[in-house]
């Protein structure tokens, strides 16, 4: 029920229910007589009417119609709080006489939202008292206030939790155990929140668990037998990733990946997974030059998708395990990799990654060659260090349908182009889509052709820069 502090009556003033009277009598129009039905009603009908306004103020304006109906708002089991300051919110609290809500609300107005954490402290206390078993909290503190604890009361009866508390920081009190004992589904957001590993221990029953928007975030452990559903919006850099969960089956996340990031992730029930991390100019494989801008993992159609946001840059330090971090995710069977490529060479990180996940069915890769930003020289980082990889190959086994996308026709494309046929034994199709600067008398468009023509049992389809099927 909402409450809102417009009420022409005041909770302060408004007392339990007074004894019941006899039924009044009314005079009617046309001289006759009639009873008042609806004040002899008994209170827990009265209570069932009034609950269906859904608005505690509306529960209180009753009493102007019938001094019956005063004060009966205090007993109802659905309470919304809004649109009031917080000390009002702790006063109504104090009222309520329900001893267990089913569901309560309390949503400080922004005018009033900047709340110090004895004030937070004090409604979640008297929240717990009333024992609801839905809980809404959504308040703001100050920035100054991030570093002082608030500690979580506990919540017997509660089956769903969700706290929205911006600017603040909730702990629990240390020893505590089963103190959530009913709780499925706990959703925090805003806050720092780095009791997550403990507060799973305390919640035997947990299904699904959303922690959105916070921060002090560093190592995320989740080890839960009961969790179904996860969803991680992580503010700061994550360091650490653990996951063990069974039955889980959906698992969003969106962080950026520390440079020291490590991934153990256990959930071979999942059936939807987004993954998207913000990867820190993490270098991938050769010399100072090719670094990992972001990284998605996702389900589609029941398979994992994995996207590689790769750019070329300079001076960055090599990163020797992040092939093999990245090998921790669940097995995917699509491989995406956007190159910012700048008119580099990038078959040689590009095989790297190629020889780590040599089950995909499906690759795309798509080239950007924007503007250089610097001359690539003889001797390039980009190619000098490892050149041979033109005459490698690598069983990619299971590969059946590749898509190169903005394909210019340069040397090293074209070899790139032929790496791929060697190594896919198996490849059903190739699918080429040319960049605007290719033109059919090139001899990069030339070579193309030949390569086709050396694998006819290949299916080639070739588009131009307009998006229309050409003739090879």
């Amino acid at each position: 029920m909402e409450l809102r502090s417009d009420s022409a009556l005041t909770l302060q003033s408004l007392p339990g229910p007074p004894p019941r009277s006899p039924p009044r009598r009314y005079p009617y129009p046309h001289g006759g007589g009639g009873e008042d039905r609806i004040s002899a009603l008994p209170d827990d009908v009265l209570l069932q009417v009034i609950v269906r306004f859904r608005c505690a103020r509306a529960a209180a304006l009753t009493s102007a119609v019938s001094r019956r109906w005063r004060g009966l708002w205090r007993h109802l089991s659905e309470l919304s709080f809004r649109d009031i300051p917080s000390d009002a919110a702790s006063t109504a609290l104090r009222q309520v006489v329900c001893p267990a809500l089913s569901r309560l609300e309390i949503e400080i107005p922004e005018e009033h939202r900047i709340m110090d954490p004895a004030r937070v402290s004090a409604l979640l206390h008297a929240a717990a008292r009333l024992a609801p078993e839905d809980l809404v909290v959504d308040l703001w503190g100050h920035c100054k206030d991030r570093d002082i604890p608030i500690h979580i009361p506990s919540f017997q009866r509660a089956t769903s939790i969700n706290l929205r508390v911006v600017n603040l920081y909730l702990t629990l009190p240390a020893g505590g155990i089963d103190e959530f004992p009913l709780l499925e589904r706990l959703s925090v957001a805003g806050c720092r929140f780095d009791g997550m590993a403990e507060m799973i221990n305390r919640c035997p029953n947990l299904r699904v668990l959303e922690v959105c928007g916070c921060w002090g975030l560093d190592t995320v452990k989740i080890h839960s037998p009961t969790i179904e559903e996860l969803v991680l919006d992580n503010n700061g850099v994550l360091g650490n990733l653990d996951v063990v969960a069974p039955v889980l089956e959906q698992f969003r996340l969106q962080a950026t990946m520390g440079r020291d990031f490590n991934v153990l992730f256990s959930a071979p029930m999942v059936r939807y997974l987004w993954w998207w991390c913000s990867c820190g100019q993490r270098n991938v494989g050769i010399g100072e030059a090719w670094y990992l801008r972001s990284l998605d993992l996702w389900t589609e159609e029941s398979v994992y998708v994995l996207q590689l946001n790769i750019d070329f840059s300079t001076h960055m330090p090599v990163d020797h395990d992040l092939i093999q971090q990245i090998a921790q995710l669940p097995q995917f069977s699509v491989l995406k990799i956007y190159l910012a490529a700048y008119g580099h060479v990038f078959g040689a990180p590009v095989l790297d990654l190629l020889g780590t996940y040599t089950g995909i069915l499906r690759l795309k890769v798509v080239i950007r060659n924007l503007e250089r930003t610097q001359v690539c020289l003889p001797g390039c980082l980009c190619d000098a260090s490892r050149p041979y990889w033109r005459s490698q190959s690598i069983p990619l086994l299971f590969l059946e349908e590749i898509e190169i996308d903005g394909f210019e026709g340069t040397s090293h494309e074209v070899d790139f182009l032929k790496l791929l046929f060697r190594c896919a034994t198996l490849m059903k199709r190739m699918t080429v889509r040319l960049s605007r600067k290719v033109f059919p008398s090139d001899g990069g468009y030339e070579e193309m052709r030949k390569i086709f023509e050396a694998y006819a049992s290949v299916e080639c389809l070739v588009y131009g820069s307009s998006g229309r099927v050409v003739d090879i």
